[in-house]
C-alpha cells in the first residue's frame, strides 16, 4: 500500500466520497460515516463518482473495485493521476490475491464484510482526526 496519501486535517467536517454499486453496503456505510459527523457524498457507480470528483474536492474516497464500465480500478488510476494526495480506501469482496497492483494506488484495503471500527479508525488516522474511545455496538 502507498504511504504517500495522507491528507492534512480538514477544516470543519471532512467530506468523504463513498462509491459502491451494492446499495445495501452504500446505505449502511453512509450511515456509519454520518454518525461520525462527516459529510458523505454517495455514488452507485464510477461514472457518478467521476462527476462528483470533478465538482467537489472530497477529503477521502472509499470505493469498491468491481463496478460497471468505470470500476474502482479506474477511479484509483484516474485519481492517482489527478490528485495523488487524495486518500483512497478500497473495500472489496475480492480475495487479496485478486487485487493485482491496485494496492500500489490505494491508501488502504478493507475486505468485505467490513470491520467498521477498523475502517473508521483508519479514516481518522488518514485525515489526522483524533481517535475516539468508544466501540460501535
Amino acid at each position: 500500500m502507498r504511504s504517500t496519501r495522507h491528507a492534512h486535517p480538514p477544516s470543519g467536517n471532512p467530506t468523504i466520497l463513498l462509491v459502491d454499486d451494492d446499495l445495501g453496503v452504500l446505505v449502511s456505510l453512509a450511515r456509519v460515516l454520518l454518525i461520525e459527523s462527516w459529510q458523505v457524498i454517495t455514488a452507485t457507480n464510477g461514472e457518478e463518482a467521476l462527476e462528483h470528483l470533478n465538482e467537489r474536492q472530497p477529503d477521502l474516497m472509499i470505493t469498491d473495485l468491481n463496478m460497471g464500465e468505470i470500476s474502482g480500478w479506474d477511479l484509483l488510476f484516474h485519481e492517482n493521476m489527478q490528485r495523488p494526495t487524495l486518500p483512497i480506501f478500497v473495500i472489496t469482496a475480492l480475495p487479496p490475491s485478486a487485487i493485482g497492483g491496485a494496492d500500489y494506488f490505494a491508501t488502504q484495503f478493507f475486505q468485505k464484510p467490513l470491520n467498521l471500527d477498523a475502517l473508521v479508525a483508519a479514516i481518522r488516522r488518514s485525515l489526522g482526526i483524533p481517535q475516539q474511545e468508544h466501540v460501535r455496538p
